[in-house]
C-alpha cells in the first residue's frame, strides 16, 4: 500500500482539531498543519498532539483565504513525496467513516488518480440543545458520540494520486481566480468509482457555532470572494438559526451506514450523469 500525506488547514476549530489530527493519523503516513490564525487554541491543540506523523508546519495570520494555501504546504514537501502516493486533502473538522485504504486498492486497480468522498453534514439539532442546556453534552467525549444528525450534501475531492507532474499553483491569479482545490496535472484526473463516505462536522456546539460565524464575518471583510454560501454573516451572527429540526435528518449509529433521501439521490443521479458527460466529450475530443 502506497502512502498517504496529509495537507490539513485549521482555523478556530480548538474543539475538534485534535481528535481529527488522531482519527487521520491512524491512517496517514505524515500530516501537516498549517494554522491559518487562531484566535483560538486551536494551535496549541495541534502542538499537544504532534508527533512523527502530525507535523505543525506553519503558524501565519492569513487575511486572504484561497485553496492556494494549501499549494504552499504541497510545494514545501513534495520532495518528501514518492510516484503512487496519495495526497489527502483533510479539513480540519471532517471525519472519514472508514479508512481509504479500500477506495484506494479500488483505484489502484482502475487506474484512477482521484478519490471522492461522499458528504455527509452533522448538524446542531433542538435534540442537542435540549442535552446542552441540560449540561449533558461535554467536550471531553468525542464528536462523533455527540453528533448524529446527518443530511447528505455534496460530492468534494479529497484524495489524489501523486504523478511525475502534479503541481499545484500557490496563489491566485487572473486564471485561477480562487485557487485550485486539488492538484493541477497535465491530464484530466481519473476519478475512482467509489467514494468514501465523509462526516462533516461544522456546526458542533453553541460557542463553536458563533465563533465559526465570526471567523467567516472577518474573512469576507477582507474578500466578499471568500466563503460565498456564508454571505448572511455579514449582516446577522445569531448563531440559533443554525439549530436544525432533527425530524428533517438521519440519526447515525457511526456503523458506516448512511442513508440518502429522495430529493438527495436525485442529487447524486446529476453528479454522476455530469461525470458520465464530462467522459463522453473527452473522449470525442480525442477522437476528431
Amino acid at each position: 500500500m502506497k502512502r498517504v500525506h496529509a495537507i490539513c488547514l485549521v482555523k478556530n476549530e480548538g474543539d475538534v482539531i485534535a481528535q481529527i489530527l488522531q482519527l487521520a493519523s491512524k491512517f496517514c503516513h505524515k500530516i501537516y498543519v498549517f494554522d491559518t490564525g487562531s484566535t483560538d487554541n486551536s494551535w496549541e491543540e495541534v502542538q499537544r498532539v504532534a508527533n512523527d506523523v502530525i507535523i505543525p508546519f506553519r503558524h501565519e495570520n492569513v487575511a486572504k483565504f484561497d485553496f492556494g494555501l494549501r499549494g504552499q504546504v504541497f510545494n514545501a514537501v513534495r520532495d518528501t513525496f514518492e510516484i503512487g502516493d496519495w495526497l489527502y486533502v483533510l479539513d480540519a473538522d471532517e471525519v472519514l467513516a472508514e479508512s481509504p485504504h479500500r477506495a484506494i486498492r479500488i483505484a489502484e486497480s482502475e487506474r484512477a488518480q482521484q478519490i471522492n468522498t461522499l458528504q455527509y453534514n452533522f448538524h446542531f439539532t433542538d435534540v442537542d440543545w435540549q442535552q446542552y442546556q441540560a449540561g449533558l453534552d461535554s467536550r471531553d467525549r468525542p464528536i462523533c458520540e455527540r453528533r448524529h444528525y446527518y443530511c447528505f450534501t455534496n460530492i468534494e475531492q479529497r484524495l489524489f494520486r501523486i504523478e511525475a507532474d502534479t503541481t499545484w499553483p500557490e496563489h491566485t491569479d487572473a486564471d485561477n481566480p480562487i485557487g485550485y482545490l486539488r492538484p493541477q496535472a497535465t491530464k484530466k484526473l481519473k476519478k475512482c468509482s467509489y467514494r468514501i463516505p465523509n462526516c462533516h462536522y461544522q456546526y458542533r456546539d453553541p460557542e463553536q457555532i458563533q465563533l465559526r460565524l465570526a471567523t467567516r464575518r472577518e474573512a469576507r471583510k477582507v474578500n466578499q470572494s471568500n466563503f460565498i454560501h456564508y454571505q448572511s454573516v455579514d449582516t446577522d451572527l445569531n448563531w440559533e438559526r443554525y439549530i436544525m429540526p432533527s425530524e428533517e435528518l438521519r440519526y447515525y449509529n457511526n456503523d458506516c451506514v448512511f442513508k440518502i433521501q429522495l430529493s438527495e439521490q436525485l442529487t447524486l443521479l446529476r453528479w454522476r450523469s455530469q461525470d458520465v458527460l464530462n467522459k463522453m466529450q473527452r473522449r470525442l475530443a480525442l477522437s476528431r
